[in-house]
């Protein structure tokens, strides 16, 4: 059977919706003004006969495609009949057996599966919702304007003293003067049903007059969400820090710290945002975010997949500011770090001496951790520091099904350990 990508999937139902869209314009069009031609079947028909058949046949199988949203096969596996009876009605050619033209505006129900295909594509990832919302609101507005335009254009008539595009302009002059409620009076309604459509298209303007102000305004003022959440925050911190009377000097720290966490994860927390996440997700998701850093640390380079798999669910991310300590000598140490961007140094307990200088990629404080003692040195963040930590019941629940890395962690910290050891020995 073959096998639709999601490349397939969207190209057929691109060209679906384009031959829908110029069917649903050409139709009224052409029953207004062309009456007679709507009676033969054209090539053109033929065309859409043929797409429409094919699209019938083809969306059992776009529906229950494997990878498509739940939601949607749901509704496709609960609602069958109602969408073949719209497919099947659309793709009939009725004019090739009743001298109906009217009946070809049965095509016009495809444009369930157009409004089916907007609403999968709102549904999806995309940056600004809002905007995707005003943009197919205006061309529903188009194409409902256009069918106004021709049915005006049915009640007033052809006027046999302008061409065929003039009549059909000054029908949408007409609507869209009327529906706008800016109408000029140099067209009016002189019978009872014109008199009567004209109310509707008042109605109607009136309700997408307030319709449009309120989503332009609420385009407006979400145009970022992940911006104004950020700078609400920001603003309910300023506020805290002005009523406790925070230092300036340790204020400007603290906004410095949400301005670089706004630039490097717009100001998201990356555990709280897939805490939500059921376990097969979170993992995913997981080993995603943690992966480079993963694949950083010489000691995960040869780790089996279990182990990273294992590894990525229990790293959190931490952000330390410039000066900052991490780790003080004579604490009680409870977690270990590992560097993705940034630069630390180690310090002895007296801070006069650098032991060393580690970058992304390595790690520390894990003596502390698997020897149970105190923190022997300082760790001070050098520049803007991004570090995942693991904590001694994440690091233990972790070594304990994986012995051999527990080993290689072992022998690196006995050998730092040894190495403290020689320095100190070395001041006395």
């Amino acid at each position: 059977m073959f096998k639709y990508t999601n490349l397939y999937q969207w190209g057929w139902r691109l060209i679906v919706a384009t031959t829908t869209l110029v069917a649903a314009v050409d139709i009224p069009v052409r029953l207004v003004l062309d009456y007679q031609s709507l009676g033969r079947v054209t090539g053109f028909d033929w065309f859409i006969t043929l797409i429409f058949a094919a699209d019938m046949l083809l969306n059992p199988a776009l529906a229950t495609r494997r990878g498509r949203p739940a939601r949607d096969v749901l509704e496709a596996q609960a609602n069958p009949g109602p969408w073949f009876a719209i497919d099947l009605a659309a793709a009939v050619p009725f004019t090739a057996f009743l001298a109906l033209p009217p009946l070809q505006l049965l095509r016009l129900l495809k444009l369930a599966r157009v409004a089916e295909m907007m609403r999968r594509w709102q549904r999806a990832e995309l940056h600004n919702p809002n905007v995707i919302r005003l943009v197919v609101f205006l061309f529903w507005l188009a194409l409902g304007l256009h069918w106004l335009a021709c049915g005006w254009l049915s009640l007033r008539g052809v006027s046999p003293d302008v061409t065929e595009g003039t009549n059909y302009l000054l029908a949408l002059y007409w609507c869209v003067t009327t529906l706008a409620t800016v109408g000029y009076g140099d067209i009016t309604p002189t019978t009872n049903v014109e008199v009567m459509y004209a109310l509707l298209t008042i109605s109607l303007g009136v309700g997408v007059f307030g319709y449009v102000i309120g989503s332009v305004a609420s385009l407006l003022a979400n145009i970022d969400p992940a911006r104004v959440r950020h700078q609400e925050m920001v603003e309910r911190v300023k506020a805290f820090m002005r009523y406790r009377q925070v230092p300036s000097a340790l204020r400007q720290r603290i906004l410095d710290y949400y301005e670089y966490l706004w630039e490097k994860r717009l100001g998201y927390d990356e555990s709280l945002a897939v805490s939500g996440l059921p376990p097969s997700l979170r993992t995913e998701v997981c080993l995603f975010l943690n992966r480079e850093i993963i694949q950083k640390v010489p000691l995960f380079r040869a780790a089996s997949e279990e182990f990273v798999r294992a590894i990525a669910l229990e790293m959190r991310p931490v952000i330390y500011m410039p000066g900052d300590y991490i780790i003080r000598a004579g604490d009680i140490g409870e977690e270990m770090y590992f560097i993705s961007q940034g630069t630390v140094e180690v310090l002895s307990a007296d801070e006069r001496k650098v032991y060393a200088v580690l970058k992304s990629g390595e790690f520390f404080g894990e003596m502390a951790l698997l020897f149970n003692q105190l923190r022997e040195a300082s760790v001070r963040a050098l520049d803007y520091c991004d570090l995942y930590l693991l904590t001694r019941a994440s690091l233990e629940r972790t070594l304990v099904r994986h012995p051999e890395i527990a080993a290689r962690i072992t022998a690196i910290a006995q050998q730092r350990r040894e190495e403290n050891v020689q320095r100190q020995e070395k001041r006395h």
